[in-house]
This record gives C-alpha cells, structure tokens and sequence, in this order.
C-alpha cells in the first residue's frame, strides 16, 4: 500500500521553533481558517473543505489513528485547504494561533466527561473559553453539536459568564448538512441533539508558553559529578508553575561513563510532557541536551530542566 501521503498534511509541531504559526505560509495563501477540534473519522472535515475551498481547514485530534485515516481521505480527495494536528487542543489552540485569526471553531459530539471527578478533562473550561475569546477573530464563532443537555446548558453557561461572548438560546431544529457517523449512530437511536453558537465580540489577554522563538540551547559543562549523576533518580522540582521531575536514569552499555539518558516529567501550569535529556561526554567536556528522538515543546519546565540538571551535575555537592 502506497502511504505517500503520510506526513503531506499533518504539522509536526513540536519540530518547530515559532509559534504561533504563520498559517498564511502553510497554506500558501490568506484565506480565513476554520478550526474543527476532534475530528475522529474525518467525515465532516473532508465534507466542509470540499464544499467551501475558499476556507483553509485545520483538525485538531489526540488519535493517532484518526490522524492517520484522514491523511488518506485529504489525499484520495486531492484537498489542499485541509492541514491536522496532533495535539491536546487546549493547548494547541492556544500556542499555535494568533489573536484575532481564526475565524470559526467547530465541536462535535466531544466527550462530555460526566463524572466530577472527570472534570478537568472537560473541554470548555473557564480558562479555554478565556483562549477562544483571544483567538477567534471578532465575530468569529465557536458551533458546538452535543446529544447531551446538561453539557450543553453548561457549556452556554460557561461561555455567559466569561463576558466575551454572545450565545444563542439552544437549538433542537436544525439541520448539519454533513453527518458524521456519530450523529447518524444518535439518530437511529432516536437521541436528541443540541446545538449552540458563541459569538466573540471583545477579548481576554493570552498568556502563551512558546510565544516567539522557541530554540533550547544545549549546557555544557567542564565536568560530570558522577554520583551526584546517579543520585538523581527521584529529583523534583518546582518554581512556581514550572515542574519537572526526574523519573528513571540509563547508561548506555557501550559507553557506562560517558552517555546517560534522564527520563524526565514536566508541567507547566497543568500542561504535561515526557521527554529524555541526553548527558554525554565530548573530547572537551559534557554536554546536556534533550533527547534528538524523545521529541518536547521547549516549554519553561523544559528549559529549566536542562538548566538545572546542568546546574546540579557540575556541582560537587
């Protein structure tokens, strides 16, 4: 099977080094940019860039499958206002838009999340509604399709008391001219739908984490204390919101004393990321450095990581 179209339409965003990203140049034009979030299987995606070319289409899903299986739809289809992303799109959708440029975003069916205990997972946080106001462009609206009232009526409530929004009332009438297969699933099971539009009309100040050039440069050191090296196992750190925590420590077996690897936890202010950071020994002394493979968003965790790590691996302590 010819799987040339992989990585045609997907942006690797942790290999790159600007954020946010200029869309104009990915897209090779200044076409105003529809935002579907969850995308699963593609159906409504694909449908809307067939139908409206003069819009540039941008998915955001964490299912690597469903990246994979409408890689291949975009592709049989010949579409070239389609790019997806794989990510966490709270975070995305923060880092990787200007204010003021998106000109819609679409939600169907997301997960509710029930539970209380599930809450943080939910969607429409108080803190992603402040995001969306930053981004969408004024008037710019935000379509939420849901079988579930009682999230519904939370979400409408939600986007009421941020101030930036006008909402509609809740619709049971309408029609959505392309079906995804979960909503032909709900249909057929006689479930009710809801839809809810938010329209931006002023905004909320953004604080990003990669905002600008986004490099890390690699330490370098004289000297490795070796079993302060070996001790590290277990080390945590926190400064304000930037956390990183030292999980496991490996040799490499060709090379015992001269090349680690530290597996490493970080959090910014509730974003999460795992990634390795390579201590190895050069003819002139050490260098630390994150992993080339353990792919990270050089995040303020990230970097003062790598600071810290170097900080403590120089010490005689």
């Amino acid at each position: 099977m010819n799987h040339s179209f992989l990585g045609k339409y997907q942006i690797y965003t942790k290999d790159l080094t600007y954020f946010p990203l200029d869309w104009s140049k990915i897209f090779s034009n200044n076409n105003k940019l529809i935002v579907e979030i969850g995308f699963g299987g593609g159906e409504f995606l694909i449908g809307l860039a067939k139908k409206h070319p003069e819009y540039n289409f941008i998915g955001i899903e964490t299912s690597l499958t469903s990246c994979y299986k409408i890689q291949k739809k975009i592709h049989v289809n010949n579409l070239s206002n389609i790019r997806i992303i794989l990510e966490d799109a709270r975070f995305a959708i923060r880092e990787f838009f200007f204010d003021d440029s998106i000109y819609k975003i679409i939600v169907n069916f997301p997960c509710p999340w029930p539970k209380k205990k599930h809450s943080k997972k939910r969607l429409f946080s108080e803190d992603f509604i402040d995001t969306l106001s930053g981004v969408l462009e004024t008037n710019g609206e935000v379509f939420l399709t849901t079988d579930v009232k009682l999230y519904a009526e939370e979400v409408r409530e939600n986007f009421l008391n941020n101030g930036c929004f006008e909402v509609t009332p809740l619709k049971t009438d309408f029609e959505i001219p392309i079906k995804t297969r979960y909503e032909a699933k709900w249909e057929a099971q006689g479930r009710s739908e809801f839809f809810l539009i938010s329209r931006k009309k002023c905004k909320k100040p953004i604080r990003r984490l990669l905002e600008g050039e986004n490099t890390l440069s690699h330490k370098k050191i004289k000297t490795v204390n070796l079993s302060k090296l070996k001790s590290l196992q277990n080390f945590k750190y926190k400064q304000e919101e930037k956390v990183f925590f030292i999980s496991d420590i490996y040799s490499n077996c060709n090379s015992p004393e001269t090349n680690y690897l530290l597996k490493v936890f970080s959090d910014d202010a509730g974003f999460s990321q795992s990634f390795l950071v390579d201590v190895s020994k050069r003819h002139d002394g050490w260098i630390i450095k994150l992993d080339d493979i353990a792919k990270a968003y050089r995040t303020p965790a990230v970097k003062e990581a790598i600071n810290k790590i170097a900080e403590e691996l120089e010490s005689n302590g």
